[in-house]
C-alpha cells in the first residue's frame, strides 16, 4: 500500500482567454521506505506538483491520498495531515546564529514541543 499517492492530479491556472495546464492527470505513488526524486525541465510542473501534494496549491482536480486517506476531501484536517509531511523549498532561508541542526529541528520541536 502506498504512504503517498496522487490519482489522476490536475492543476489548471485560467487566465482571461488563456488556460494553463500546470499539472495534467498525474498518477504517482511513493512506497513505504522508497526514496524518489522528481526531475523535469524548468517550468514544467514539478514545484507545482509538490505544492498540491502537501496542498499549498489547491488540485483543480484528482485526489491525493496520505496512508490511504484522501487529503483533499472536503472537511479533512489538513494540518494534522501536514504533521506527517516534510518538504524542501527551492528558496529557503536558514537562521545565521543556529547550527545545521538547530535549524532543521526548529520547526519540529516548536510544533510538536
Amino acid at each position: 500500500m502506498p504512504i503517498l499517492e496522487a490519482k489522476d492530479l490536475i492543476k489548471l491556472y485560467v487566465q482571461a482567454d488563456s488556460k494553463l495546464y500546470a499539472v495534467n492527470r498525474v498518477d504517482f505513488s511513493v512506497e513505504d521506505g522508497e526514496f524518489i526524486a522528481i526531475i523535469g525541465a524548468s517550468g514544467s510542473g514539478k514545484s507545482t506538483f509538490l505544492r498540491c501534494l502537501n496542498l499549498l496549491e489547491t488540485p483543480t482536480d484528482g485526489k491525493i491520498f496520505v496512508d490511504d486517506e484522501q487529503i483533499n476531501a472536503p472537511k479533512v484536517d489538513v494540518n494534522r495531515i501536514r504533521q506527517k509531511m516534510g518538504m524542501v523549498f527551492q528558496q529557503f532561508n536558514l537562521f545565521p546564529h543556529l547550527t545545521v541542526m538547530e535549524n532543521l529541528t526548529l520547526a519540529p520541536v516548536l510544533l510538536k514541543k
